[in-house]
């Protein structure tokens, strides 16, 4: 379960930053934008956790996963199957969910199905990786809708927001309104909850440059027309 943007290569750095700020209590961990859950399952399970996304096939994929196990997922997705399954109005959503990110093209929903010239099985390593990540999940409460609309347990939480980047593709497309987001950071923040953010350093507001805390180079999945990987810098503000 990768994807253009995901945090695996940076999530084991990422959550020990995050993690800084649970030690010695028991603060709730919200996780926002959810995603793959490269960075909740890295998060102490001593405490509330909560996992949200807007994405309901891929939260519904995350309670089936939580409740049946990931034996009973598809190991084997054919061409012929994965655009069935697209295209079908039958097929549950938590299949949906695994096949349409775990089975396409660098993971981006229904991108495209994912074939590799070595032979590499999309179907099998996506339910791999899903098995891995349920070791640190399994008392994670996944919800899914806006992120405005999630209740917070009790003050303060913290909220960690892995929002889709400025000037990026999401994961699953669509358009996000940064500036609705940011107001509603600051809401949070006056309740007296601790809100961090994940952006490209570059896209950070000019207001919110010495709110960094951590910063990241890394490399692009995606590569630039001379077949080299794109570098850029992942930052976390704390609101």
């Amino acid at each position: 379960m990768q994807y253009f943007g995901g945090k695996a290569k940076i999530a084991k750095e990422l959550s020990g930053v995050l993690s800084s700020y649970l030690i010695g209590n028991d603060k709730p961990f919200i996780d926002a934008f959810c995603g793959s859950c490269n960075v909740i399952s890295k998060i102490d399970s001593n405490r509330i956790r909560i996992a949200n996304d807007k994405h309901k096939e891929l939260i519904a994929m995350w309670q089936w996963v939580k409740e049946m196990g990931v034996d009973r997922l598809p190991t084997d997705v054919s061409k012929e199957l994965y655009y069935y399954i697209k295209t079908s109005t039958t097929s549950p959503d938590w299949l949906k969910g695994f096949v349409g990110f775990g089975c396409s093209s660098a993971g981006k929903w229904w991108g495209g199905y994912g074939e590799c010239k070595r032979g590499y099985n999309y179907a099998k390593g996506s339910s791999n990786s899903l098995a891995r990540k349920m070791v640190g999940l399994n008392n994670v409460n996944f919800v899914c809708g806006d992120y405005f609309d999630i209740v917070i347990p009790s003050v303060p939480s913290i909220i960690y927001c892995d929002i889709p980047y400025k000037n990026t593709t999401g994961y699953s497309g669509g358009t996000f309104n940064h500036e609705q987001f940011y107001q509603w950071t600051y809401s949070m923040k006056a309740l007296g909850h601790i809100v961090l953010v994940s952006e490209y350093e570059r896209n950070v507001p000019l207001d919110m440059v010495n709110n960094i805390v951590w910063r990241k180079e890394s490399k692009k999945d995606i590569r630039d027309k001379d077949d080299v990987q794109q570098k850029t810098v992942e930052v976390l503000i704390e609101l």
